[in-house]
């Protein structure tokens, strides 16, 4: 004999984390700038920044695959960045997920830090005039944009972004050296190159 009535169980379904979203009822093409479009990016990431879904859902587009738009507060290139880093069965770790996205999103969630800042608390003295990064990673993400240790030496020594690679003059025998003044963006080397191509035509010209 049963006692069952037919009656529907009165359990609550819990609500999806997309119906929680500040994105929830707005057009989706914001998420979804044009690439390039650094504005449209950062209006979208602003966004989610306040949402109490963020982490579920850069938990989504990281576990999931997603390559295109903003997730999550997380920007194409810092997913790529941490699938770099991570493994899926990790980021499936919830503390492990967070401390990778508030990482990746570390300047953008604290905008009083300067790269001034970024740059005093990463760098060491190396010996013989050197300086060496011991922040973690090659790169880091800074207002949405990735940059690496010798980009931020150069900028903040000549006051202006770099063109093309930074490299390591040949003078420096140091890998890891990222001291400014040891350091020549694409337009520097061009320059040097017609300097010495010069003083060499010069030369023979006296010696002729």
């Amino acid at each position: 004999m049963t006692h069952y009535t037919g009656a529907v169980p009165a359990a609550q379904r819990p609500t999806d984390w997309r119906l929680l979203g500040a994105c929830a009822g707005l057009d989706p093409d914001r998420w979804f700038p044009r690439p390039g479009d650094t504005l449209a990016v950062q209006a979208a990431k602003s966004l989610c920044f306040g949402c109490p879904s963020m982490l579920r859902c850069a938990s989504h587009a990281l576990t999931r695959g997603e390559d295109w738009g903003v997730w999550g507060g997380l920007s194409e290139g810092q997913r790529h960045t941490i699938r770099k880093k991570y493994k899926v069965h990790q980021l499936e770790n919830p503390a492990r997920l967070e401390a990778a996205v508030y990482e990746a999103l570390h300047f953008e969630l604290n905008p009083t830090e300067t790269l001034r800042d970024v740059w005093d608390d990463n760098t060491r003295v190396l010996p013989g005039g050197h300086l060496g990064w011991q922040g973690a990673g090659t790169s880091f993400w800074f207002h949405g944009i990735s940059i690496t240790p010798k980009q931020l030496a150069f900028l903040l020594d000549r006051g202006r972004k770099a063109v093309g690679q930074v490299r390591r003059s040949p003078e420096c025998p140091v890998v890891e050296c990222i001291h400014p003044r040891h350091l020549m963006d694409a337009d520097e080397r061009r320059q040097r190159v017609a300097a010495e191509r010069e003083a060499r035509a010069a030369m023979e010209l006296l010696a002729a």
